[in-house]
């Protein structure tokens, strides 16, 4: 497996309710952003969405797919959702939101590695694609959410944490 930790920070002049209120309907990501080709709900959480688990199929602009499910693990809101992933990808995602001002800030920190065996054989020469069409996929998604929220996109940034190691198992 291929290991990779994204960091994304989103900025939007929307308030951290409607922007935390997104997060909490993961069934609606693939009506807003273009690069979700599906996106399910397969059980509802608690009232906080503890237990949400969705399914989502991703296009990436290389042209590859990939599918994986996402169960919120942790929820504290309107500030954060910590999820498992398991799937193509496996590991964890965290939603981290503060409100600055008029400002949203949405850090969201993908902890995954690949179990396709080709990404995991391509990243050898390819690892470099495969992070641009991941940062595509991010500057894509949050213009999405702005427009879909009447917001105005402030800024958007994806970095590489280099050097991660290994995705710990999760349950």
């Amino acid at each position: 497996m291929v290991h990779y930790m994204f960091e994304t920070e989103w900025v939007l002049t929307a308030p951290i309710e409607r922007a935390f209120e997104v997060f909490q309907h993961p069934e609606t990501f693939s009506a807003w952003w273009p690069s979700v080709k599906n996106s399910r709900l397969l059980e509802e959480g608690d009232s906080d969405g503890v237990g949400t688990r969705a399914a989502y199929s991703i296009r990436s602009p290389l042209g590859y797919s990939m599918k994986f499910e996402v169960k919120a693990v942790e929820v504290e809101r309107p500030r954060r959702i910590h999820s498992v992933v398991r799937g193509d990808l496996i590991g964890t995602g965290t939603y981290l939101l503060e409100s600055v001002g008029d400002e949203t800030h949405i850090r969201f920190n993908w902890y995954v590695s690949t179990t396709k065996s080709w990404m995991n054989w391509a990243a050898s020469f390819a690892k470099p694609a495969l992070v641009w069409a991941h940062h595509s996929v991010m500057r894509q998604g949050c213009q999405a959410m702005a427009n879909s929220l009447g917001a105005r996109l402030v800024s958007t940034q994806t970095h590489l944490v280099e050097q991660p190691t290994p995705v710990p198992a999760v349950g």
